[in-house]
């Protein structure tokens, strides 16, 4: 069969492909870019290369946007950042879905859903073979389509007996192990007459254990194996790829799903789309490429790459394509109307997306994306990567994932379990904090800061090199108590500080003290006890007394032994066992360094009435050397936002951890969080974590930094809109590959009840639309303001933290709150020049506020429009 996904061919949707399109009568309907003329001459052919402007029945196609018959160079751009000039003339950039190669789909489809996958089609300007195509053509697609819908219901044949037969094997564990633990139950005899007895009976118990043990784990791999096929029963593949190894060899076919399964230990049914072999498939390469395995690099000549819309056992369609700008699949994800639940981009995946997805594992890995380009979909790609490539070794628990807010946690919570993976620990900042000990008294001011405004990385940095010289006294101590009772005060725990007064005031002297002070409260523990004792010779003071009395409590045996002078004082397992347990309120304050006053030092230490949350933690870590040596990865999405301090946090309190960091600096809509130069300068001195194939612990690091510049977000019209808020720099690599749509809608209003009247049409217009729609407001001022505007035949759903999405229709939301998310429509209800003047940090707001629309945006002023966009 001849492959021609090497065309570039832009044909249009003619009458005739409709009326082909909507007659079910035909067998097989093949829609294609293929059959064109080498001059573009006849019907609706265009040429090889598409740049002919008479190609195409009064339409003028051109490369550049510059050479085409009625395209000027200013009309059409070649990223199609401006949109189309003319309605009849195009640059071959703004077909994004022009597709190399073919499109076929299936036979015996209702006239009216082939009208609607025409109008599709058209909509998304798709090459479409008209009445060039020829019978053999057609036979051929007709062939081809037969073929893979052969695969597909053999495929879903044998994941369904692959179904009953793991579902009867787990039936059958479950029986053997109830079976096998009912006679271990009745054979089981339980004797502790003596310690050989003893011995014996928790050996039958650990063999019990062992069994049962067996069973689970036997039972939880048929089971993940199970969850995987009724995965893959849904949709059991999205690609294929044809790769011959030797050029003497037969080539190899592939199909790539969103999880593998395996016949046997050696031929895959599905092979997953992480696997070294899929790369292939999402670099994109026709022709000569490679993959890597371990290290290795394997080097085949992609004959194929081939796409797949399907529905359980039914192929509904199928594209040969080539590069990123012509994938059917990524252009269907990118027109569907959007929901409260981020999907996943396994389908989908572009090359600049891929090289993130399957980077190497470096100590930080910094991404720096456009709005729109898809920073959070990679990082979950990634993770999901991640997941696979260290099944045995890398656990949901041991990554952490830091969200902006629970509004955004909830809009990703589904993609990694759709994609067969749990999710990782997700924390905000505040719920970070309040994990690592700080009080709610320090999480009232904005981002955790204490209300004293942004940290100073300064600032952290002089607490490290002041600290170490700074002695401790007893004001900057707490007494260690068992419940009302003093056990150490702050004057004896100070005395013991000064006994090291050769070792800086730091983690090491804490540590020290730590084991010493342990010792100290056993023995306060053990004089206490004994004057309580011959207080009281019966034995009759309680453990917990109801009338909360203070006195310390012995049994009556031990008091007994105290009036004998026996005491037990001899540091017997038995009585370290006694006091740890009784007094085990006393032994967590000293473990946990409570009798540090954290808040006074740090006030003493710099000079200040408060301290801020970020700067009583980094304190704290200094001084008892908190941190977290479990978690392996650290992912920060909407880097940003965060300030170079909170970061200093994150890196300190994860020293073990690599970091993956995704952001867009122009994105940054609160003052003083970290530019991308510093946070370069922030991990550069990052060592690199350990083992792993970049481990060495103490070696410097090094930040790898990528970029994504394609828009996979909004329309060509919006993305030229917030790209013109842009450095000029940045604007010329900024594309979109979405399709045309509809031109920014600006209104406004002289008057207040003009401005009103506005809002209220705008969001019954949005009402009527598909999708979601966001009133966007710049802040929660604004969000009141505009709530109070609307009348009450127009009240809509205000979200705020803690909420979901809704899951269609109109509602109001801050921007803070929006950060992440997209929306089929946004509705600016307050660009006026008060919001948003000229200033840097309010244009890289209003840039983040326009990019959260992928095809409909409203903007709305009183008085007179921002002047960021005047210009």
């Amino acid at each position: 069969m001849k492959h021609r996904s090497d065309y570039s061919s832009m044909n249009m949707l003619s009458a005739q492909a409709r009326e082909r399109l909507s007659d079910t009568s035909t067998p097989e309907i093949s829609i294609s870019a293929d059959g064109v003329s080498g001059e573009g001459g006849s019907g609706n052919g265009v040429s090889h290369d598409g740049v002919y402007g008479n190609a195409a029945s009064g339409k003028s196609i051109s490369r550049d946007g510059g050479s085409g018959n009625g395209v000027s160079g200013d009309d059409v751009s070649r990223k199609g950042i401006y949109g189309n000039g003319a309605s009849d003339d195009f640059s071959r950039d703004d077909f994004p879905a022009g597709i190399s190669g073919t499109v076929s789909t299936g036979p015996d489809r209702p006239s009216q859903e082939t009208d609607n996958l025409a109008d599709d089609l058209a909509d998304n300007q798709m090459n479409v073979l008209t009445d060039d195509l020829t019978d053999d053509l057609l036979q051929e697609r007709s062939e081809t389509f037969k073929e893979e819908q052969a695969h597909l219901s053999l495929t879903v044949e044998k994941l369904k007996k692959m179904e009953r037969e793991l579902e009867e094997k787990i039936d059958s564990i479950a029986a053997q192990a109830a079976a096998e633990k009912r006679e271990i139950r009745e054979n089981l005899a339980l004797n502790f007459d003596g310690d050989t007895e003893s011995m014996e009976t928790y050996i039958e118990f650990e063999v019990m254990n062992h069994t049962i043990d067996r069973y689970n784990i036997t039972r939880d791999a048929a089971q993940e194996e199970l969850t995987r096929v009724k995965h893959l029963l849904k949709a059991p593949y999205f690609a294929k790829v044809q790769l011959r190894y030797e050029p003497d060899e037969e080539p190899e076919e592939y199909y790539i799903g969103s999880a593998g399964i395996s016949e046997n230990v050696v031929e895959p049914l599905v092979i997953d789309w992480r696997s070294p072999v899929a790369e292939t498939y999402y670099n994109q390469d026709n022709g000569q490429t490679f993959y890597t395995v371990d290290g290795h690099r394997i080097d085949v000549e992609l004959l194929l790459r081939r796409q797949f819309v399907l529905s359980g056992d039914r192929l509904q369609s199928f594209f040969d394509t080539q590069i990123a700008i012509e994938d059917p699949l990524l252009i269907r994800s990118l027109t569907r109307q959007r929901s409260d639940k981020m999907q996943a981009i396994t389908a989908t995946i572009q090359k600049e997306q891929n090289a993130v997805v399957r980077h190497e594992n470096v100590p930080v890995l910094l991404v720096n994306g456009i709005a729109g380009s898809g920073k959070t979909s990679v990082l979950l790609q990634r993770i999901a990567w991640l997941f696979y490539r260290q099944r045995d070794t890398l656990r949901p628990d041991e990554v952490v994932l830091m969200t902006l807010n629970p509004i955004f946690r909830s809009y990703i919570d589904q993609v990694l379990p759709d994609m067969g993976e749990m999710n990782p620990v997700s924390l905000t900042w505040t719920e970070f904090l309040s994990m690592a000990g700080v009080s709610k008294g320090f999480l009232s001011g904005q981002g955790g800061e204490g209300g004293t405004g942004k940290t100073l990385p300064q600032t952290l940095r002089q607490i490290e090199e002041t600290l170490p010289a700074l002695r401790l006294e007893p004001g900057d101590l707490r007494p260690i108590h068992q419940k009302n009772i003093q056990i150490l005060s702050p004057e004896r725990i100070a005395a013991l500080l000064a006994s090291h007064e050769n070792i800086p005031t730091g983690e090491r002297l804490v540590q020290i003290v730590l084991d010493e002070l342990k010792e100290q409260a056993k023995a306060e523990i053990r004089r206490k006890e004994r004057d309580d004792a011959k207080n009281d010779p019966a034995g009759n003071l309680l453990a917990d007394k109801e009338d909360g009395s203070d006195s310390f409590s012995v049994t009556g045996n031990v008091a007994g032994k105290a009036g004998s002078g026996d005491f037990l004082n001899d540091g017997s397992p038995a009585e370290e066992n006694r006091i740890q347990s009784q007094y085990g309120g006393a032994f967590h304050a000293i473990n946990t360094c409570q009798w540090l006053d954290i808040g006074k030092i740090g006030k003493r230490l710099l000079g200040k009435k408060r301290l801020s949350a970020v700067e009583w933690l980094y304190l704290k870590m200094l001084l008892t050397g908190q941190k977290d040596l479990h978690t392996k990865y650290v992912m920060v999405d909407e880097v940003q936002d965060y300030t170079a301090a909170q970061l200093m946090v994150l890196k300190k309190y994860f020293p073990r951890a690599r970091f993956m960091l995704l952001g867009d600096e122009f994105q940054a809509i609160r003052e003083g969080t970290a530019t991308f130069a510093e946070i370069h300068d922030l991990f550069e001195d990052a060592p690199v974590p350990g083992p792993g194939p970049a481990g060495g612990a103490g070696k410097p690091g090094r930040v790898s930094e990528l970029q994504l510049t394609t828009s996979y977000r909004s329309s060509p019209e919006i993305t030229a809109l917030f790209a013109g808020l842009l450095p000029k720099e940045k604007q010329i690599l900024v594309s979109s590959v979405q399709p045309s749509g509809t031109e920014p809608v600006f209104r406004i209003g002289k008057t207040q009840e003009e401005h009103a009247g506005n809002l209220l049409r705008a969001i019954q217009q949005a009402e009527k639309e598909e999708g979601l729609t966001a009133v966007l407001c710049a802040g929660a001022r604004s969000l009141e303001k505009t709530a109070a505007m609307l009348s009450q035949d127009c009240r809509i759903p205000v979200i705020r933290s803690g909420d979901s999405l809704p899951e269609k229709g109109v509602f109001l939301i801050t921007l803070a709150h929006a950060k992440g998310l997209e929306f089929d429509g946004v509705i600016l209800p307050d660009a006026d020049a008060d919001i948003y003047p000229d200033t840097a940090l309010t244009r890289h707001r209003l840039y983040t506020a326009m990019s959260r629309a992928t095809r409909r945006l409203t903007v709305l002023a009183k008085g007179g429009l921002t002047p960021l966009l005047q210009k």
